[in-house]
């Protein structure tokens, strides 16, 4: 109940900030568990995600990690137009994102694996190393952080 709350009072939010109400009814909540069940049901639409973030990509802020509400399901949030990066001051809070909901085709996949193996950074694999190399990931283009 409590998630729904705030992700309504997220999209409020966000249609006061210039955003017409057509654009608002378009936003899809759903929970970090159900878009890596069900990745190709959201594909390319407006979702409000939120979470704990439980890791801040420390090489420039370009990847953060939210945890879902099981604590083991993880998904990537990339930063989209109006982001620049994420603070790192952001792991460990509950954050509210709104952003396009990404599944990348197995060509793309296929690259993006290349290049993540290619850049590792952990000496070992971290809790967030799956969700790191998954095809599906959210374009976030608003945040807002709810506990800190």
């Amino acid at each position: 109940m409590q998630r729904t709350l705030i992700l309504l009072a997220m999209i409020a939010f966000m249609g006061a900030c210039g955003q017409s109400k057509q654009e608002t009814a378009k936003i899809v909540s759903a929970s970090v568990e159900e878009l890596v069940a069900n990745p190709h049901e959201y594909g390319n639409k407006q979702v409000a995600l939120q979470g704990m973030v439980t890791h801040v990509c420390r090489h420039g802020g370009q990847k953060c990690f939210v945890v879902g509400e099981d604590g083991e399901t993880q998904i990537r949030i990339v930063p989209g137009e109006g982001i620049d990066e994420f603070s790192i001051d952001l792991e460990g809070s509950t954050v509210a994102f709104k952003g396009v909901f990404k599944v990348l085709t197995p060509v793309e996949a296929e690259a993006h694996v290349e290049d993540h193996e290619s850049k590792e950074h952990h000496a070992v694999e971290q809790s967030h190393s799956q969700a790191e190399k998954a095809e599906i990931f959210l374009e976030a283009v608003e945040l807002v952080e709810i506990t800190q």
